[in-house]
């Protein structure tokens, strides 16, 4: 007891106080979680260049907070000059930042361990090499390497599926980044420079630097601590200079599922059971950007790959599905829809996906193989399901063919989702009123868009679909078959039925909460009505 006693005098002290504190030592751990917090949002923040960020990383790693509060100010006064933020959003947006916003949202994390983006050309060589080459080692080609870099990051962090680069004036050149399907301006650059970022993105896409008024186009890729990503880059010599148009096609963020692209319960039903068929078509319709791709991922997400042969035709690959055989259009050496589809048809498929029918020859051979025992899933351009039919007509398949080949006709648009962080509840005009009254619309339900940081104030954040599904019964094929319409009447009817079938879809999700009364009447303002 003795020998206890004399032990914890030790430990007391002479003064009978603790060696520590547990005041300080909390305020030690916490301190230390803000510089290590620090260390990661300085190694994401495209604020500081590559070259210094290892620097950076250094200092925040000893006075993390005082580095942290800088880059925050600096950012969000960014935000504000760029109006993408507005004064009054500065507290939502404050709490999204610690919180790190939405953690199911879809915009991208980066991390921070390693680089934040890494560019390479498609044989895998890194950026600086490649541009290197074609710029002969001035000391610049780091400032312009690390704008490109910051420009493609900060698209791929702000969800774009596009990146527009064209001259406005003689002087300076806009970047612009489409985000659900809108085009949003990102900032304006001097043009002797972005003709430099310019001449290094058709470097690394394989492109002659040298020809600036023939189109060309190119490829890329972007390495991340996530995944890759992959870019398809075409130019063209415009009035004041070179544009250069830029598809993000993002592997990284996996297959959507029938659920999510907007189907409901009955219809994504009634698909899962055409999909089991061992034959039959499937037509995805719709103009170019309303997501025809995306859906046949989705269908394809759903099938069985253990037990049955899927081939692709795709122009490009947007998405690599291991279990499945994959072609990529290339025109160039001779690998088209058509040629593809014929020698696809000598590999005993059980599952065909024709990214898009552009011909007749392409049109006729799909039909054949989904009477040959063959699941044939396509996209075709048509404005509604009945345009797709008059427009498989035109390109010389006969009507009693397509009577005994398809199964459903799926056309459909996309609209805005809306920001879960900042929706509320909508102020409806009179005519709103009385319209919701009319068709016993629950008004409670109806929300508009305000717009926060997390959505740049914009009010929406993803996109989901709006659809017309049409089975082809025994009433639509003894129509085919008779020629009971004209195509021109036909056309008409399936497009005044496809705007009601689409109006009404939207209006659905509209009181589900999930997009707005504007959003939808600008999705469908030009089908009529």
């Amino acid at each position: 007891m003795t020998d206890l006693l004399g032990l914890g005098e030790v430990i007391a002290g002479i003064d009978g106080t603790l060696p520590f504190s547990p005041v300080k030592t909390l305020c030690l751990i916490f301190w230390f979680y803000l510089c290590l917090y620090s260390v990661q949002r300085s190694d994401e923040s495209p604020l500081i260049l590559n070259r210094y960020r290892a620097l950076s990383n250094t200092a925040a790693l000893f006075v993390g907070p005082a580095i942290l509060f800088v880059l925050f100010v600096v950012d969000t006064v960014q935000k504000v000059q760029a109006g993408k933020l507005t004064w009054t959003d500065i507290p939502g947006y404050t709490l999204n930042s610690i919180l790190r916003a939405n953690p199911s949202s879809k915009a991208r994390p980066i991390s921070s361990l390693g680089p934040a983006i890494e560019l390479m050309d498609t044989a895998g060589r890194r950026f600086a090499d490649v541009y290197e080459q074609h710029a002969a080692g001035k000391r610049s080609n780091r400032e312009i390497l690390d704008l490109t870099e910051r420009l493609v990051l900060e698209a791929l962090q702000g969800r774009a599926s596009d990146i527009l680069i064209d001259p406005k004036t003689d002087e300076i050149y806009t970047i612009r980044y489409r985000i659900d399907g809108l085009l949003r301006t990102h900032e304006q650059i001097e043009n002797k420079t972005c003709m430099a970022v310019i001449n290094s993105i058709k470097a690394i896409s394989g492109m002659d630097i040298a020809e600036k008024r023939r189109p060309q186009d190119g490829a890329f890729m972007a390495r991340l601590p996530d995944g890759e990503v992959f870019f398809r880059v075409a130019s063209s010599g415009v009035l004041g200079g070179e544009k250069l148009s830029i598809r993000v096609m993002d592997q990284t963020q996996g297959l959507i599922t029938l659920g999510e692209i907007g189907l409901d319960d009955r219809s994504q039903k009634t698909i899962r059971n055409i999909i089991r068929q061992p034959s039959g078509m499937i037509l995805v319709c719709g103009p170019t950007g309303s997501g025809k791709t995306t859906t046949l991922y989705a269908m394809l997400g759903t099938m069985n790959f253990q037990e049955r042969n899927v081939v692709t035709i795709e122009d490009p690959i947007e998405h690599v599905m291991p279990q499945a055989s994959q072609i990529e259009i290339n025109v160039k050496a001779g690998v088209t829809f058509a040629n593809s589809l014929r020698s696809i048809l000598r590999q005993d498929p059980d599952v065909i996906c024709v990214g898009e029918i552009r011909d007749a020859e392409t049109a006729g051979m799909a039909v054949q193989a989904a009477q040959t025992g063959h699941l044939v899933m396509a996209t075709l351009h048509a404005s509604s399901n009945m345009a797709a039919l008059v427009r498989m007509m035109d390109l010389g398949v006969r009507p009693l063919l397509l009577a005994s080949a398809l199964s459903v006709i799926i056309s459909q648009r996309l609209v805005r989702r809306l920001c879960e962080a900042c929706k509320g509840p909508a102020e409806l005009t009179q005519s709103q009123m009385n319209y919701c009254v009319q068709n016993n619309l629950n008004q409670q339900k109806i929300m508009r868009a305000n717009g926060c940081g997390r959505c740049g104030g914009t009010g929406y954040y993803g996109r989901t679909a709006i659809m017309d599904v049409m089975y082809m019964d025994d009433n639509l094929r003894h129509m085919l078959v008779s020629n009971t319409l004209t195509p021109a009447d036909m056309k008409h009817k399936g497009d005044k039925d496809f705007f009601t079938t689409l109006r009404r879809d939207g209006i659905e999700k509209v009181l589900e909460g999930i997009t707005t009364l504007e959003e939808v009447k600008r999705v469908t303002s030009h089908l009529g009505g």
